[in-house]
């Protein structure tokens, strides 16, 4: 019955009180079914077409062969380097010794990319807590490491290598593994400190020790990058 229909008749009856409540009822059922046909389809558009959903961090690593996809170049301080989409501004500095930092997170993976520029101030201050015959670059990297061991509750350093020459860098480059309490899961650690324009970097790149293992070749890819 058409709302058409019910004014027709709501003019004919003579109880019009129930007319007018049958019109106001049909009207207001009339609007329940159409909000439950929006509803419906704007449910059906965003949860059940595949393609609105955006794709995981750890699905496009796996479309890729388990290397960062979609590198960029990212300005720092002088140098360019290539950075993955995958990976958001973090705005956060719990994890970073320099002033002068970027920290980047890639959420779903738990997976953390810094950079840090150390000024020559910093490095004389640096200085004096290391042993005399270190490098600027060498004192920097074991201040780092130290820094980065005494943070943890528990922890196992590999030993310092100079970073590849296949990438081209100056540096050198150690992993750590540690716990910052007795209940975490063990964090791994990827640092290099690396000489870049005279200037001197410290990178990391930080994750569940689990998921580390196939992301030590990106670590180097990065550095690789560096210009």
């Amino acid at each position: 019955m058409t709302i058409i229909c019910l004014i027709r008749r709501f003019l004919l009856l003579e109880d019009w009180k129930i007319a007018f409540s049958i019109l106001l009822f049909t009207i207001f059922v009339s609007m329940k079914v159409v909000s439950f046909f929006l509803l419906t389809g704007i449910l059906f558009l965003t949860t059940a077409c595949p393609g609105v959903r955006p794709k995981s961090n750890q699905k496009k690593l796996e479309e890729n062969n388990m290397n960062f996809p979609e590198l960029e170049p990212f300005y720092f301080e002088g140098i360019t380097f290539d950075k993955s989409e995958i990976f958001s501004p973090e705005y956060n500095d719990n994890y970073v010794l320099s002033d002068n930092y970027s920290t980047f997170i890639a959420y779903d993976i738990y997976l953390h990319l810094s950079v840090e520029l150390f000024n020559a101030s910093k490095i004389d201050v640096i200085q004096f807590s290391q042993d005399e015959g270190k490098s600027d670059l060498e004192a920097l990297h074991s201040h780092y490491v130290q820094r980065r061991i005494s943070s943890l509750y528990k922890s196992s350093a590999s030993i310092q290598k100079k970073i590849p020459k296949s990438t081209g860098q100056k540096g050198y480059i150690q992993v750590i593994h540690g716990n910052a309490n007795e209940y975490e899961n063990s964090t791994t650690y990827f640092i290099a400190t690396v000489e870049a324009n005279d200037e001197y970097f410290v990178f990391q790149l930080i994750g569940k020790r689990g998921n580390m293992g196939y992301l030590y070749d990106d670590f180097l890819a990065l550095l690789s990058s560096i210009h």
